[in-house]
């Protein structure tokens, strides 16, 4: 059994979460020095979860899978960055994106992933010019997306390795 590190957030409140669930990213741009992290869930039903950084609890970012929203996403990264977390399976891979928001308005930032090892809790985010992705991608009503994951019954996606 793992140990467990307790921490108070200001945006989360309390948190335990095991010791193995740390992930360690190589340093996220713009936030030199807060390289461990863990993901806690905002709610059962939410598609977003938080991002928390154990070296400034009060450091935390909105986070989504991108393929709770975005289907067909193929996401921006090269064998390199898998290659350089040890990932050799699609099986191995944990994607998120980070959440943003501007007055009512809620976006996905597609262009910049954050790639996880899901063995390792290795991860980096990798920030791509892929035109085809943009830091602020709209995410469509959360209703719309749902009725339409319940009528196709598909499940979501993830990247190939």
């Amino acid at each position: 059994m793992s140990d467990l590190i307790s921490f108070e957030s200001r945006r989360v409140g309390r948190i335990e979460v095991a010791e193995e669930d740390v992930i360690t990213f190589e340093p996220i741009p713009g936030f030199a020095g807060k390289t461990r992290f863990v993901v806690v869930e905002h709610s059962a039903e939410s598609a977003m979860a938080w991002l928390v950084s154990l070296d400034d609890p009060d450091l935390a970012f909105v986070v989504a899978s991108p393929w709770s929203f975005f289907h067909q996403y193929d996401p921006p990264i090269e064998r390199e960055h898998f290659a350089s977390l040890g990932i050799e399976k699609r099986d191995e891979v944990e994607l998120l994106c980070i959440v943003t928001l501007s007055g009512k308005e809620i976006f996905l930032n597609l262009a910049a992933p954050l790639v996880i090892n899901a063995a390792s809790r290795c991860a980096m985010q990798v920030v791509s010019d892929d035109p085809r992705y943009t830091t602020r991608a709209a995410i469509p009503s959360f209703s719309d997306e749902e009725r339409a994951t319940e009528s196709t019954g598909e499940s979501l996606g993830g990247p190939s390795v």
